[in-house]
């Protein structure tokens, strides 16, 4: 491939490790970047191609862009004005609402503008799955994606580290005050906690997929590979996932540590049953994972508080949970259409019942996007999940290449811990957050697609001069 294109990919990579930087992207001017970094990388990639993009490979992630494509178009209908004896037929409890404030035209959504911002977001998401498939062609490039994540991951756990343990009291750049809690570049503790999760989990698949798999047969070549392990960037990787073990506890976040551990523990029974050729040293690694970083890492900088606050907690104490009780009403009244995405704070008034204070999110991610997509749409979104879920499952049982079957348990285990954290969080509303987790799905596909040696074939045609050049990645 040319310069431009191998620039193109350098800036994916650069994207990754942007996104959590400006406040989780969670804020209009920061995602806003984001929608313009990857347009505009979209561009440069047509542009590398001369237009001939390899469609072919589209193919191998089917279910994954007809799910984020079919779910955008949804999102784009919710914003399109409707003649009132449509919309009384396609979600009557809206235009019954719009008619009561004798509005001009009606939505299926109730907040119009705002389901448009979702939408550009959303179009952003698919575009960026779009450019993966393009660009992350080979082992190498998928390998170089998850380094960037863990870099990522890196990065902010020793931030938000060195914050708490240096007792600052505002953030240098934004100045947002600290009160003794992880944060790092996000403002919300269970944002980064939920960052640092998926960021754990694919770091876990990359050790795991470095480990030999034949024993060592003597002692000489045990304590020869035992050297080689301290000298090599597999000392390194395990150095950035004790610094973000330490930040994910110094979070104090109850369900992230929880999402964590259960997914690695899941995670690791999987692999130690189905784990094709599995690692002789894959129970010492799950294991320590698990019991040391815990044990040693939890006790010296805080596990205790967060066990704490897992034993105070009292469901009386908590009005998030009459957030999503009360948000069931809103989702009996508009099952099949929503309220429209990103309108969550505009329905919630009317269907709260006390004076709980103000909630833009639900606090549940599965609730919230039945609320605002509909059953349907949420359920379609879902199916991706699962499906991307299922193909990690397939690749760790079937395929020979450590980097696949390595790179799909960190995604499996990424996956089974979102799932479990978003049930009581509001985790894929921060672009840095879902971005991330877009990528960690369509990581989960490429595993099952891409070869273990060179990359995917491009169709040479008479207008492109971009052929195929099979090398041996020095990673399987």
């Amino acid at each position: 491939m040319n310069k431009l294109e191998k620039f193109t990919f350098y800036s994916l990579i650069a994207l990754v490790v942007w996104l959590p930087i400006p406040l989780g992207s969670n804020r209009d001017w920061a995602w806003a970047i984001a929608e313009m970094w990857v347009a505009l990388q979209s561009l440069l990639l047509i542009v590398s191609y001369k237009g001939n993009l390899p469609f072919e490979h589209v193919k191998h992630y089917g279910l994954l862009v007809f799910g984020l494509v079919a779910f955008q178009f949804w999102v784009f209908l919710q914003t399109v004005p409707l003649d009132w004896s449509i919309l009384s037929l396609v979600s009557p409890k809206s235009s019954e609402i719009y008619q009561l404030v004798e509005a001009p035209t009606g939505f299926i959504s109730l907040d119009s503008r705002m389901s448009l911002v979702s939408l550009f977001k959303g179009l952003t998401y698919t575009l960026l799955v779009f450019n993966a498939i393009f660009l992350v062609n080979s082992s190498r490039r998928l390998k170089a994606i998850v380094v960037a994540i863990v870099i990522s991951g890196t990065v902010q756990a020793f931030y938000a580290a060195m914050m708490v343990l240096l007792d600052v009291v505002e953030s240098p750049v934004f100045g947002y005050r600290q009160n003794g809690i992880a944060t790092g570049s996000f403002v919300y503790k269970n944002h980064l906690a939920n960052y640092l999760m998926m960021s754990l989990c694919l770091g876990l698949g990359l050790i795991i997929s470095q480990l030999h798999t034949t024993e060592s047969g003597s002692k000489f070549v045990f304590v020869k590979r035992l050297i080689e392990g301290l000298l090599s960037d597999k000392m390194l990787l395990r150095l950035c996932l004790v610094i973000m073990v330490i930040a994910l506890v110094m979070t104090r976040s109850r369900m992230g540590n929880t999402a964590f551990f259960a997914a690695t523990t899941i995670g690791g029974m999987i692999a130690l049953l189905f784990y094709k050729h599995k690692p002789k040293a894959l129970v010492a690694l799950v294991g320590s994972v698990i019991a040391i970083d815990t044990i040693v890492v939890g006790a010296l900088f805080g596990l205790e508080k967060v066990k704490q606050r897992l034993v105070e907690t009292s469901l009386d104490a908590e009005s998030r949970d009459q957030v999503v009780i009360w948000s069931l009403d809103i989702i009996r009244d508009f099952p099949f259409t929503g309220t429209g995405m990103a309108s969550f704070y505009t329905i919630f008034p009317m269907y709260s019942r006390a004076d709980i204070g103000f909630y833009d999110h639900a606090h549940n991610d599965y609730v919230q996007f039945m609320v605002e997509a509909g059953i349907p749409a949420t359920l379609l979104l879902g199916s991706i999940v699962l499906y991307s879920l299922w193909r990690t499952f397939n690749t760790i049982r079937s395929r020979h290449s450590k980097t696949m079957k390595g790179v799909a348990l960190g995604c499996m285990m990424a996956i089974i811990g979102m799932l479990i954290h978003i049930s009581v969080d509001f985790n894929l509303q921060p672009m840095a957050n879902a971005a991330t987790f877009i990528l960690v799905l369509f990581l989960a596909n490429a595993t099952a697609v891409l070869p273990a040696v060179g990359s995917l074939p491009v169709k040479v045609t008479d207008s492109s001069k971009y052929t195929n050049k099979v090398k041996v990645s020095p990673d399987v």
